[in-house]
């Protein structure tokens, strides 16, 4: 039996932060986006490495995607880079 999923994900806002000089709610915002996608370059390292500590818990991204990154599932990542 194969099962699909598709999550969209708007990672909208992570930028730096110097160069965009973000305030507030939005300087809030993009410390949480970018430490959620730090945490995901560290979940795709431990896997890749089968580590036997993989940090999903760190954030709630990692959380999300956690069945579809572990096991036999594929995944793809799409990134715009402007």
């Amino acid at each position: 039996m194969l099962h699909g999923a598709l999550n969209l994900i708007d990672l909208a806002g992570s930028e730096r932060m110097k160069k965009s000089e973000a305030r507030g709610m939005t300087a809030k915002e993009t410390i949480k986006i970018n430490g959620s996608l730090s945490t995901l370059g560290r979940v795709i390292e431990a896997l890749v490495k089968g580590n036997s500590h993989v940090p999903f818990r760190e954030s709630k991204l990692t959380m999300m995607l956690k069945e579809h990154l572990i096991g036999e599932s594929k995944t793809l990542m799409f990134v715009n880079v402007e």
